[in-house]
């Protein structure tokens, strides 16, 4: 069960029709940055749901999925599982079953744990049962969390929230940029009224319709692969030719920005999209940028 190369999770849940690649992109993300397994990072972004997240690693783990919540664990059986050994595992106990065989009839105990599913808690839950065999399926956290409190009284600590969606109107957002330019496209924002920060691929793709971002448009392109757009709005860097334009129209670009080090260009590109309060009628287009 822990032992040899397992598909990766993503990989089943595209195969699946569960997700598309922009999707399992913006999953990936969440998962490397708040340090959270791949499937809950996709449950939290409403990309798929614990029941598609479960099916898709009992066919990478080979272990038979269950749902608590429709096939409960049989609370007869909690004295085959004493409270140390469920807190510890996460382990619930499902049913005992009968089997017929030469040498008379098994009981088999059949148990729920989180995936993937570990040795050492089977053999754990072997031992304390005193049954000479013990049958592993998986459940979702959350169901097992449920069961465990209503079995046992166990109270699993809870799971820090999501990252908050950025707040329409609040700084200007720099991503991907080298640091030395993040550093002085921030003190040129700053001299003329405006605030800036170096944002995450995370906070990136939950910004909202208030919010602009300054990137790189290679930057933009290997977040985004042309796949998806952000709700915010975008002003790219790149090339200012054809094939610039074009790659970033396909990212959703508002605007174009043809030097990011030059304090009146960059000003005109967020004006336009962004007047300040005290910038009187500097907000009108400029050839400088380019909407799309």
């Amino acid at each position: 069960m822990e032992t040899g190369s397992r598909r990766p999770l993503g990989e089943i849940l595209l195969e699946q029709g569960v997700l598309n690649r922009a999707q399992l992109r913006v999953g990936l993300v969440h998962h490397h940055e708040v340090h959270v397994p791949l499937g809950r990072a996709l449950v939290r972004e409403g990309l798929c749901s614990d029941a598609d997240v479960l099916r898709g690693l009992s066919e990478q783990l080979g272990v038979d999925a269950v749902d608590l919540d429709r096939t409960p664990p049989d609370a007869s059986l909690v004295a085959h599982i004493p409270a140390r050994v469920a807190r510890q595992y996460h382990a619930v106990p499902l049913h005992l079953e009968k089997v017929l065989l030469d040498q008379g009839e098994r009981e088999v105990l059949h148990i729920a744990l989180p995936a993937p599913v570990s040795l050492e808690a089977v053999d754990a839950v072997r031992a304390v049962s005193g049954l000479p065999r013990v049958e592993a399926h998986i459940a979702s956290d959350a169901a097992l969390a449920r069961a465990l409190s209503r079995l046992y009284g166990i109270e699993l600590p809870t799971e820090p929230p999501a990252p908050a969606v950025l707040a329409p109107g609040g700084p200007l957002l720099l991503y991907g940029w080298p640091p030395v330019t993040a550093v002085l496209m921030s003190r040129l924002l700053a001299r003329n009224g405006f605030q800036a920060r170096t944002a995450s691929p995370l906070e990136v793709l939950h910004t909202g319709p208030g919010d602009i971002v300054l990137a790189p448009l290679q930057a933009m392109e290997g977040l985004l692969a042309g796949e998806v757009h952000i709700a915010g709005t975008l002003i790219v860097h790149g090339n200012s030719d054809d094939e610039g334009f074009e790659r970033a129209r396909q990212v959703g670009a508002r605007g174009f920005l043809a030097n990011p080090r030059d304090e009146q260009l960059l000003l005109r590109a967020v004006r336009r999209l962004r007047p300040h309060p005290h910038a009187g009628g500097r907000g009108s287009p400029d050839p400088a940028t380019h909407s799309h």
